[in-house]
């Protein structure tokens, strides 16, 4: 919402691609309307929805690295091409699984980092 606001804004010193701009700032606001107006759809709607766009760009590059490959990169490149299609799919196939695996793995880095800080911290303390 602030960032249509912002965009709004940016009217008033600079009048070029004003139609685009106003548009965008519409839609800024709308959006952040309704986000601040439905939380619960917006805490599962809005990471399932950046897992699928996450998901489609891994299918691109997994295109991209894959006709690198053809044209003679290496077997490298066929590889990442690979393994960034099948977790594209993944992404788009099962969005809200990939944001809840994700949050699980976040808590989890958390949790070995913190840990580990916490042995080294022992270990200078001579404990």
């Amino acid at each position: 919402m602030i960032d249509g606001i912002l965009v709004l804004a940016s009217l008033y010193p600079e009048k070029t691609d004003r139609e685009w701009k106003v548009l965008i700032g519409i839609l800024g606001i709308i959006g952040g309307i309704l986000v601040l107006s439905y939380p619960l759809y917006s805490a599962t709607l809005l990471p399932a929805s950046l897992a699928i766009v996450i998901g489609a760009i891994g299918l691109i590059i997994g295109v991209v690295h894959i006709v690198r490959g053809i044209s003679g990169t290496g077997y490298g490149a066929w590889i990442f091409g690979i393994v960034s299609i099948i977790s594209g799919l993944i992404l788009i196939a099962n969005p809200i699984i990939a944001t809840l695996s994700l949050l699980m793995k976040i808590l989890a880095a958390v949790a070995l980092i913190g840990g580990a800080l916490m042995i080294i911290l022992e270990l200078r303390r001579g404990g």
